[in-house]
């Protein structure tokens, strides 16, 4: 597995990604289409052609603090380290921008992903009642890079 940036190919690759991880707050193909063309950081993790996740970090001129939006493996390739992979290097792509922080926010009632984030170091700063679409509220998470 091969850890790289996103290119415009992706495009349909990371929009099945984002149909099979995710139930609701779906990034569009609009939105993604955007992001593919800014200088946020759009990683994908691919096997040979085959796009196994991807992570995206957003920065802001002026910020030492990045944002991880999104995270996401496929479904069918969950517990072979990919994801900890991804977010390694989304972690690498904003330490290389200068930022000293990685905030994020992952659903409360999202017991696995608060477990992968807590291994990998990160932190609860805060939290956001009715942050998602469904009205679920939201845990804050960050680590110092």
């Amino acid at each position: 597995m091969a850890i790289g940036s996103a290119t415009a190919d992706d495009l349909e690759a990371i929009l099945r990604l984002e149909a099979m991880s995710f139930a609701h707050d779906r990034l569009s193909r609009r939105s993604i289409a955007r992001l593919l063309a800014s200088r946020n950081g759009l990683l994908v993790a691919r096997a040979g052609t085959a796009l196994e996740g991807y992570g995206l970090v957003l920065f802001r001129k002026g910020s030492r603090l990045a944002r991880l939006y999104s995270l996401a493996v496929d479904p069918g390739r969950v517990g072979h380290g990919i994801g900890r992979r991804l977010l390694a290097a989304c972690e690498a792509c904003a330490a290389a921008r200068d930022c000293d922080k990685l905030r994020l926010e992952v659903r409360r009632d999202n017991d696995r992903a608060i477990r992968f984030y807590a291994a990998a170091g990160y932190a609860p700063f805060g939290h956001h009642e009715a942050y998602y679409e469904d009205g679920q509220a939201a845990l804050r998470l960050q680590k110092f890079l």
